[in-house]
């Protein structure tokens, strides 16, 4: 993709999107109301969403991702959410990688021990048949765990409790429970989202080896990013694993993931 600021007037900022096909988009942002839905201009595909074909819709996405990531980065304006900023989240590696190991292990220990004891989880947090919102046996399929950073890119505080998602082959939706804290507005948030290990390496040592599991869902969150717009991700975050659970990209393209 190619973007560009085409302009800014009355809290409007417009980008100049190309697409991979080389069509192009105007997309206007509006930066004083968050819940203004942006406008997007384009004469190449079908303006009604449904009439779209998959890819053209995934296309339209993407576009309408990188127009806000290039207000983001070219404008002085906070476009983005936290955990969709490559820098941000980059920052969050740094953090975790200069944590001292007793203060990782307090953190981090019931986020480890919920990701390979699902089961434990799924009874601490009710997620339990004839309970949930369907039938049969729910699934944790997803488990967040949050942290704040400073400017100097130290973890200042971890989010409480652990936000989980569940489902089960038999439902399309999925469902979560848990505590959805967020971080002050002076710190930036860094949220982890793993699913539950099927099986740790023999080998695998905590707490030394799961905090490299979470640099790597990290890493692997920056590579989703740059593909939730459309483009290839820099080579040294082009690597298989989970990042982001969903974003306009076919996560069935980027199988194996590792676990």
């Amino acid at each position: 993709m190619k973007a560009k600021i085409i302009g800014t007037e009355d809290d409007i900022i417009g980008v100049q999107v190309i697409d991979p096909r080389g069509n192009i988009h105007l997309v206007e942002i509006d930066v004083e109301n968050e819940d203004t839905e942006d406008l997007h201009a384009q004469e190449s595909y079908p303006f009604d969403s449904s009439e779209r074909t998959d890819e053209q819709e995934r296309i339209m996405n993407q576009v309408a991702a990188r127009a806000r990531f290039e207000a983001h980065t070219q404008t002085e304006y906070e476009i983005l959410r936290d955990g969709w900023v490559p820098r941000q989240l980059r920052r969050g590696i740094d953090a975790l990688e200069n944590m001292p190991v007793k203060e990782f292990d307090e953190a981090f220990r019931e986020y480890y021990h919920a990701l390979i004891n699902p089961a434990k989880a799924k009874e601490e947090y009710g997620i339990t048949e004839g309970e949930v919102e369907f039938p049969g046996e729910p699934q944790i399929v997803l488990i967040m765990k949050g942290f704040c950073i400073n400017e100097q890119n130290e973890v200042v505080n971890v989010l409480p409790d652990l936000y989980l998602y569940y489902s089960n082959d038999y439902v399309d939706e999925t469902y979560t429970t848990g505590h959805a804290a967020s971080c002050s507005t002076d710190t930036t948030q860094i949220t982890p989202m793993i699913p539950p290990f099927k099986e740790p390496p023999a080998d695998f040592v905590y707490p030394e080896d799961f905090r490299g599991f979470l640099i790597h869902n990290i890493i692997c969150q920056i590579r989703d990013v740059y593909r939730n717009m459309g483009e290839k991700p820099p080579s040294q975050y082009d690597i298989d694993g989970f990042g982001k659970p969903k974003g306009n990209f076919d996560r069935d393209e980027y199988l194996p993931w590792s676990n």
